[in-house]
């Protein structure tokens, strides 16, 4: 018993079954109800790919393929996949069609054309087979891009899945055990995931990850809450000794005690303060902030340092310092260590005009 499938242009394969291993085609078709009356022509979908015509006398070798396709009436259109021939009863024939007649459903579908740039045939691509000549189609893989959302970063990658750590690594943030992280895909309520939570990219719209610091209570003010980078901690270690990063009002404070100004100031020693935005290193660390508030000789306060920043409930005197446009922020090379060099420089300046 020979068993074979066998579809119309519905594409909705059927099972059938023969008793002779090496028909002729008006045999196959007989089994499956039609008689040698019918206007029918018979295809052989191959396994290397391509169809080929079956006519009614000629003997079927089930090796070549055990799939069929049946035109019901006389004409059927040729098109070509690959360099491999195929018909279709059809004047059009879209993406469903290519994927169920060659079964190659991991590349891209293209139609070659002569003076216009080749179509790419997605879900919503008719192609007319009926111009003139044979339409000529051909696959590749084509690399998808998908764009997740981090708290306002949009990121790329190239794959349809990723590791919640991983998107967190492309966006700077290397411990996740810090936030509180929701997922908020379109039309669907947010979910809250963990580290190792997989992210789906390949559902409609941007998939967008939100991240909230675990030490946020009721605005109150948390204490050694939050890791700085390795890096950072032990520059912080080796020039200052200690260090602390505190939490207050949902912001990210890097607080150094008994920081040396250099001569020249009201104060030899003062408090220093950096704001650690939560998306570091990739988000840009900007100003600083000192307390008690310094003044120059005769008691001038230094330019743009007029407001307070009220952190864990002292004042701080806000320092307006910011790179320009030849040294902005590269999250690849600029960290703590660098901003601390930003505040030694902006500090000699004022006292050494």
């Amino acid at each position: 018993m020979q068993q074979f499938s066998y579809s119309l242009s519905d594409l909705s394969f059927k099972n059938g079954t023969i008793d002779d291993h090496s028909p002729i085609g008006s045999q196959l078709l007989r089994s499956i109800g039609y008689s040698q009356k019918d206007d029918v022509l018979l295809y052989q979908v191959l396994k290397q790919q391509g169809m080929e015509e079956i006519s009614l006398e000629e003997n079927i070798d089930f090796e070549k393929g055990d799939k069929f396709f049946i035109v019901e009436g006389d004409r059927s259109l040729k098109f070509k996949v690959n360099g491999f021939n195929y018909e279709w009863p059809e004047s059009q024939i879209t993406l469903k069609h290519l994927h169920s007649l060659t079964g190659i459903t991991d590349k891209s579908f293209f139609l070659s054309r002569q003076t216009e740039e080749d179509l790419l045939i997605t879900d919503g691509v008719v192609v007319n087979l009926d111009s003139s000549g044979i339409e000529d189609i051909y696959t590749k893989v084509v690399k998808q891009y998908f764009e997740l959302n981090v708290n306002g970063t949009k990121i790329k990658v190239d794959k349809a899945q990723i590791v919640v750590s991983e998107a967190l690594a492309l966006v700077g943030i290397q411990d996740g055990h810090n936030y509180q992280m929701f997922l908020k895909v379109q039309g669907e309520p947010k979910v809250e995931v963990q580290s190792s939570s997989i992210i789906d990219l390949s559902k409609p719209g941007i998939e967008k990850l939100r991240l909230i610091p675990r030490e946020v209570n009721n605005g109150d003010v948390s204490l050694g809450q939050f890791e700085v980078l390795p890096k950072d901690g032990e520059y912080l270690k080796q020039v200052f000794g200690n260090f602390r990063t505190i939490i207050d009002q949902g912001r990210r404070w890097l607080i150094v005690e008994n920081y040396e100004l250099p001569e020249g100031y009201s104060h030899k020693q003062i408090t220093l303060a950096i704001e650690i935005p939560s998306l570091y290193p990739q988000a840009e660390i900007d100003m600083f902030y000192t307390s008690p508030r310094i003044y120059l000789p005769n008691g001038v306060t230094p330019s743009c340092t007029e407001v307070d920043q009220i952190i864990e409930s002292k004042s701080y005197q806000r320092w307006s310092r910011h790179r320009s446009h030849l040294s902005q922020w590269n999250p690849v090379i600029d960290s703590v260590v660098t901003h601390f060099s930003l505040i030694e420089e902006s500090l000699l300046r004022e006292v050494q005009q």
